[in-house]
């Protein structure tokens, strides 16, 4: 990676963390500068306005939904007895590898925030950088589940998203127990999210 690249990637990834905590409308390009630790006219130079490193992040961790299609396409048979799980764990497994790194979690974190923006829908990430995935699990899922109600493989989809995101926040835990629970954490998503999809 050349110097210009590393010091691209070490803004990307401290805008991660800022866009994560303070939101998109609370983050500044200041704010990313400082917390990259470089002038902000180096951000500038990069990445011209705040929305081009805003979508910038999303495209550069893009390679994070190409795993999880490509995990998806592999399972050789959707009508399987453990085709839904087989489709739990490509939705799922990518995403939970990012928890287990402190600086990668702060994406899974912006994740979470950006689906919960009303705003979002101004912005070209989750239509065009997560819907196209999405349509394939849903389609997926049709196949693995058939003869659910109207409105279930879209509405299912969207609520396993929003487990999934969720989970980033091991802070929620601690509010609720003395233990986060963080060894048995992953495979209590799966199965909360098989069963939903299989009993919903």
């Amino acid at each position: 990676m050349t110097v210009a690249g590393g010091r691209r990637t070490a803004i990307l990834r401290a805008a991660e963390k800022v866009f994560a905590q303070e939101g998109y409308h609370g983050t500044t390009m200041r704010q990313i500068a400082v917390a990259a630790e470089v002038k902000l006219s180096l951000v500038v130079y990069h990445f011209t306005t705040k929305l081009e490193l805003y979508v910038a992040i999303f495209e550069d961790r893009q390679y994070i939904n190409q795993e999880r299609i490509d995990r998806l396409a592999a399972i050789p048979d959707l009508h399987a007895d453990d085709a839904v799980e087989q489709i739990v764990h490509a939705f799922t497994d990518p995403v939970l590898a990012l928890h287990n790194d402190p600086d990668d979690v702060w994406f899974a974190r912006l994740v979470f925030r950006e689906g919960a923006d009303p705003s979002s829908q101004q912005r070209p990430v989750i239509s065009e950088l997560f819907d196209p995935m999405a349509r394939e699990f849903i389609e997926a899922l049709r196949v693995a589940l058939p003869g659910k109600r109207d409105g279930f493989y879209h509405w299912a989809y969207l609520f396993s998203v929003g487990a999934l995101t969720l989970s980033a926040f091991d802070d929620r835990v601690r509010n609720l127990t003395e233990k986060t629970f963080t060894e048995q954490k992953h495979d209590i998503l799966r199965s909360y999210i098989i069963a939903a999809l299989r009993h919903g």
